[in-house]
């Protein structure tokens, strides 16, 4: 045992914030150099002690340095800001799996949370990414947009926008009693569920 981890006796959840700050003199992309800090993860889960571990993400969005950091890992998630995310929304990001031991179906899928103000009193919302992603696809097309420039505006594929689109005709048409889909005045965004 560390001298330090005398301090971890009785404690249940350890939070290590950032992994950049506290590994200082540990070369990010050399997987032998995290050998160390694995096997005191390690000793610290047999201690029934659970680690959060915050990490920032290179300049392409993954984790930086070696990918041998999430050997030991239970769960591994990324924080993403959304696409059509402004500051003056505060704390609002997607949050996705990518990786997760015993995570499947509903549980690992992506979300978005959103911390709001209302009423002086702080609150989170959360949504499904697709949700989300969809309520915005059925909004451009109101707007006149066509598949290819949605696609470009939101940073996915045209095949991907196109069966968003199927799938936002089918259930308007759903909830007009058959009729084929609107996007005027006739069919609030809001009725639309992906």
């Amino acid at each position: 045992m560390l001298p330090a981890e005398c301090w971890l006796d009785g404690v249940e959840l350890l939070i290590l914030d950032n992994l950049s700050s506290l590994t200082v003199g540990v070369r990010e992309n050399d997987s032998d150099a995290w050998g160390e800090i694995q096997d005191w993860l390690l000793r610290l889960r047999r201690r029934g002690i659970s680690v959060l571990i915050i990490h920032h993400a290179g300049q392409r969005g993954g984790q930086r340095g070696t990918s041998r950091r999430e050997d030991v890992l239970d769960t591994s998630f990324s924080l993403r800001q959304p696409s059509d995310y402004s500051i003056e929304q505060g704390a609002r990001f997607e949050v996705h799996i990518e990786k997760g031991r015993g995570l499947h179906g509903d549980h690992a899928t992506p979300f978005e949370a959103h911390l709001a103000l209302t009423d002086g009193k702080a609150a989170w919302s959360v949504k499904d990414v697709e949700d989300v992603v969809c309520i915005r696809v059925a909004a451009l097309l109101a707007a006149g947009m066509s598949v290819r420039e949605i696609a470009e505006e939101i940073g996915a594929t045209k095949s991907a926008v196109h069966r968003m689109k199927q799938r936002i005709e089918r259930e308007a048409s759903e909830a007009e009693g058959g009729e084929e889909g609107n996007y005027g005045d006739a069919l609030p965004i809001a009725r639309i569920c992906c």
